[in-house]
């Protein structure tokens, strides 16, 4: 046996233990979050995000720069308490993730406001794609429409961890919704199930290389996004469905409420060109998170650089 293959088999053997010791530890973190208090667990979540908050200063700061992105016009003082409410809520995001199975049919309206009447009359009759984004908690609102009895198909991407990544798909399957993992047969999942009239959730707020992306202005900045989903609704003329899942806080400072937020399909305006109809509907999915955002906008997901790839000069 060479050497190279015996440091290879070492460093296999050493990147395995590391993901297994992740896994135990986020384990014994998800059976104890399970056996305390709903209401205690939350507010572990956000002690949790202050303190990553406080110890991550290099997302800390990339937080604010992007807040400063998107808000010029807010001062650092208001910057500082939307980054804060972030990391507060990303912590009871996260908490809530691990309970997911302990939403059911019986306990949900307890959770979450709805109503689906944009759904009706559409729903398995024709497929739907779902816009939402990474706001508020969006695991639970894909759980919250499989219990009301609008289950989908989730687009996610697999965590690096394969461990972890087992109890994520575990909680998501059991909350009713199906997976199509963001891999070479995508696109292929997602038209079968589109063309078998059923929901597709996705969420195209995330940086896109250079590569694959399309430049479109969210915040009045250009941003790389992804156009497969908006290239999809342009080929097939699917209804597209806005729907976010916005945390609310009651009066007695609680946050276990949601108010799920469905509204009417887009209005899309194809012209035929399929590649203008595609930069359209990117720029209506852009500007529909921001909407949203800007209404509660401790709700997004910060920490991400949405502006990461820039545009070359010419552009």
């Amino acid at each position: 046996m060479s050497l190279s293959t015996i440091i290879i088999r070492d460093i296999v053997k050493k990147n395995k233990i590391i993901l297994y010791l992740e896994f135990i530890l986020v384990y014994c973190f998800y059976v104890f979050i399970n056996v305390i208090p709903f209401g205690l667990s939350l507010r572990i979540g956000r002690v949790l995000g202050i303190i990553f908050y406080k110890v991550d200063k290099k997302h800390g700061k990339s937080t604010l720069n992007n807040l400063f992105t998107a808000f010029p016009d807010k001062n650092e003082e208001e910057l500082r308490d939307i980054s804060i409410g972030f990391y507060k809520n990303l912590g009871m995001v996260f908490v809530e993730i691990f309970r997911l199975n302990r939403y059911n049919s019986n306990n949900i309206d307890k959770f979450v406001e709805s109503n689906f009447d944009s759904l009706r009359g559409i729903y398995k009759k024709k497929g739907i794609l779902l816009l939402t984004a990474h706001f508020g908690n969006w695991e639970l609102m894909a759980k919250t429409f499989a219990l009301k009895g609008y289950p989908g198909n989730v687009l996610a991407r697999p965590l690096d961890n394969p461990y972890i990544e087992n109890i994520l798909y575990k909680l998501r399957r059991n909350a009713g919704s199906k997976i199509i993992y963001n891999r070479e047969n995508a696109v292929r999942n997602i038209i079968f199930a589109l063309n078998n009239n059923e929901i597709v959730g996705f969420l195209p707020d995330e940086n896109a290389s250079k590569r694959i992306g399309i430049f479109v202005d969210f915040f009045g900045v250009k941003a790389c996004t992804m156009p497969g989903m908006a290239n999809i609704a342009a080929k097939m003329k699917v209804p597209v469905i806005p729907a976010f899942l916005v945390r609310l806080k009651d009066g007695s400072g609680n946050y276990t409420k949601h108010k799920l937020i469905i509204e009417p399909p887009l209005d899309i305006n194809y012209t035929g060109n399929r590649k203008a109809d595609t930069i359209n509907i990117l720029k209506m999915f852009n500007e529909k998170i921001e909407e949203i955002i800007n209404k509660y906008p401790e709700q997004w997901f910060w920490i991400h650089n949405r502006w990461k790839t820039r545009p070359d000069s010419a552009d």
